[in-house]
């Protein structure tokens, strides 16, 4: 079995071929952290904790955080990856705490539009470098983030590799017929094959994005917004 994007709690898996979700957490942790010089309040948009995406990227955001930035004080938002329910949750917790200067979203295709709706009502959503600036980092680097960067309106995403996910499962797919065995270790593709309770899994690196390099040519979303 090939498994894309998930893993599979149960049955032998070939290969699991998804982004390295807990560096998604830690990289969102430190760029918040070093942002907002070790002090202040976040709000978590967290996705589903039933599934291991949502978990590693919770477990890694708040072992990082508790590590390394204990002056943060971190409000964990579980969403079901349901906008709808992270923005009702986003509004009772800035109605209590109006010195939110942080959120992580852990996935910018459910939570962008609802979250940047409701700044903008609010009239919290600032330009970066004011007083009053709310730094937001989101996961996923679909155009729409991108675009957002670029405007301003949040100031990074973790760009998830989805354009080698289709390319590295057809890859191992053949690779299994052809009867070939992997091992745990670094690829040739700049990522690292683990070894997982029931098989192997291949985690690619998601790139962080800013206004830096938000029109890099090689972010799969930059390529689909040409086609």
């Amino acid at each position: 079995m090939i498994s894309v994007d998930t893993r599979p709690d149960s049955g032998k898996v070939y290969m699991v071929v998804r982004a390295d979700n807990r560096a998604y957490g830690t990289k969102a942790c430190e760029y918040l952290g070093e942002k907002l010089g070790g002090k202040g309040r976040i709000a978590e948009l967290q996705g589903d904790l039933s599934s291991i995406n949502g978990r590693d990227r919770s477990q890694a955001f708040a072992s990082c955080m508790k590590k390394k930035y204990p002056g943060i004080k971190v409000h964990e938002l579980p969403t079901d990856w349901k906008g709808d329910v992270a923005s009702a949750k986003l509004q009772s917790l800035l109605a209590q705490h109006k010195d939110v200067n942080g959120i992580y979203m852990q996935a910018g295709g459910a939570f962008l539009q609802p979250t940047l709706a409701l700044l903008e009502q609010k009239r919290l959503l600032k330009p970066a470098g004011s007083a009053k600036h709310i730094t937001i980092i989101s996961n996923d680097g679909i155009p729409e983030e991108l675009d957002a960067i670029r405007s301003g309106k949040i100031d990074a995403t973790l760009s998830q590799p989805a354009d080698l996910y289709a390319q590295w499962a057809l890859n191992y797919a053949k690779a299994a017929l052809d009867g070939k065995t992997f091992k745990p270790g670094p690829t040739d593709h700049g990522s690292k094959i683990v070894k997982i309770e029931n098989g192997l899994e291949d985690q690619l690196p998601a790139p962080l994005v800013t206004k830096e390099n938000v029109d890099d040519k090689k972010l799969w979303a930059n390529q689909l917004e040409k086609k």
